[in-house]
């Protein structure tokens, strides 16, 4: 996904940090099911895995060898930085008391969630309540809801409990009409097609969420498919569940949309919440687990351009939901690399800013405007220093640091935590020399008019 050459042999011989992804589900697999599996994109994200880090994907079906044997509980998180929730039964049944996550599950979630873990929420579009069931229990019931109600605020991201459902009436369809005229409320051909959704993307500040930045441009497509779910932004954030950090307390917002292509609506397709800005784990949730599975990638040409734009997609998401931990061994790494290249020591001695420049430019062609948010500002917030300043100062630090050769003694957080201060005290001195520039203007201006 990036040029190789641009990395060479300047990479670091400490470790890689692991990000350890686990696909959590109660049916699909690697292979099989008709296409309704995971293969494609586990090997797309470990086949493009940047050099500084290290993707590790595992998948657990929570009824391989048994009902409910193979539960979530703090030792089976605690091997992981993430979870990737792709669920299809929608209820406890007769016979299968434990197809819903248990109240230890649930508590396990949420220690690792607050400790960090990220987790990807997805389901499908909704069923009729099965007649077996629990009549107490809504009318429609959500595919995927039997493991994602109950998640710690990820569960409150998605309709589990009514429409959108598979009808053509009550369905969002995002299926791409292809040049043959076929009907887009049939799966075949469409979701086997290489034709994708086109997305409607938030932006902030005139830029997409970070999941949706490539390296080429916006990333804008997404598989398609004729009765997606439906997201959900909370109504309520009481504080015991949605916490706050020192910016204040973060919430979910649609940074994704996809528009039905038989009415024109606009529903939202993913939806973020920056956890990390309260000291918690990062969310993504997303309508459809169709975004992901085998058979509405197969149509995408490999090496062609929709699938290396939902590959970025896809890697961007994994580095986008690790933990603090995670990213902070992730800078060291860039920092490492970023010390040693020709193209930035070429402009060192050039202040602050142009190396900040350089190095911005280097760390999005590798690693993505998501991971150079998190290099430039590890913290929560948004910083009121220009971007390229602060990095300037990063990695003006990080040269000297490494200037010695001992890379043991490196300390990746010291090394950041001096550049930022510098950065902005650089910064300080600059609006100061600003104002003075200006103190005693209007006075003169008035004088000289008059």
């Amino acid at each position: 996904m990036f040029d190789a050459r641009l990395v060479a042999d300047q990479v670091s011989p400490q470790s890689k940090p692991k990000i350890r992804i686990l696909f959590y589900t109660d049916l699909v697999g690697f292979t099989g099911n008709g296409g309704f599996s995971l293969g494609i994109i586990r090997d797309l994200i470990l086949a493009n895995q940047p050099f500084f880090a290290e993707f590790e994907i595992d998948l657990i079906n929570r009824h391989d060898g048994g009902h409910a044997v193979n539960k979530l509980t703090s030792d089976v998180l605690a091997g992981y930085e993430q979870v990737w929730f792709f669920g299809f039964l929608p209820c406890t049944m007769p016979g299968e008391p434990e197809n819903e996550l248990v109240d230890a599950e649930v508590a396990a979630l949420r220690a690792w969630m607050d400790a960090g873990g990220g987790v990807l929420i997805t389901g499908d579009h909704s069923n009729p309540r099965p007649p077996e069931a629990d009549p107490s229990l809504p009318e429609y019931l959500n595919l995927g809801r039997a493991l994602g109600h109950r998640v710690p605020r990820a569960g409150e991201l998605r309709v589990w409990n009514d429409r959108p459902d598979a009808s053509i009436e009550f369905s969002h369809n995002t299926h791409q009409p292809d040049p043959w005229g076929s009907d887009i409320d049939n799966p075949l051909p469409n979701d086997l097609d290489p034709y994708p959704q086109e997305l409607i993307l938030r932006k902030r500040l005139g830029r997409p969420h970070a999941l949706f930045q490539g390296r080429r441009g916006p990333i804008t497509v997404f598989p398609d498919h004729m009765h997606e779910g439906q997201l959900l932004i909370p109504e309520r954030y009481p504080a015991d569940v949605w916490p706050s950090g020192r910016a204040g307390q973060p919430k979910p917002e649609i940074v994704a949309q996809g528009t039905d292509k038989r009415d024109g609506k606009v529903y939202g397709v993913t939806s973020a919440y920056d956890g990390a800005a309260a000291g918690v784990g990062r969310i993504v949730a997303d309508a459809t687990w169709h975004h992901y599975f085998d058979i509405n990638l197969w149509g995408f040409e490999k090496g062609g351009e929709v699938l290396e734009r939902l590959t970025e997609y896809y890697v961007n998401l994994s580095l986008w939901l690790a933990p603090k931990a995670v990213k902070l061994e992730v800078n060291g790494q860039l920092l490492y690399w970023l010390s040693h290249s020709l193209s930035l020591r070429a402009v060192l001695p050039e202040g602050f800013r142009v190396p900040g420049i350089t190095a911005a430019g280097l760390v999005r062609e590798v690693g993505g405007q998501s991971v150079l948010d998190d290099l430039v500002w590890p913290l929560e917030g948004t910083p009121g220093v220009p971007q390229e300043l602060l990095l300037g100062a990063v990695v003006k630090e990080s040269v000297a640091a490494l200037s010695g050769g001992d890379v043991e003694a490196f300390d990746a957080v010291g090394v950041v935590e001096r550049g930022l201060r510098a950065g902005v005290e650089e910064y300080a001195a600059e609006l100061r020399a600003a104002l003075g520039a200006v103190e005693g203007l209007g006075e003169r201006i008035s004088q000289g008019i008059r």
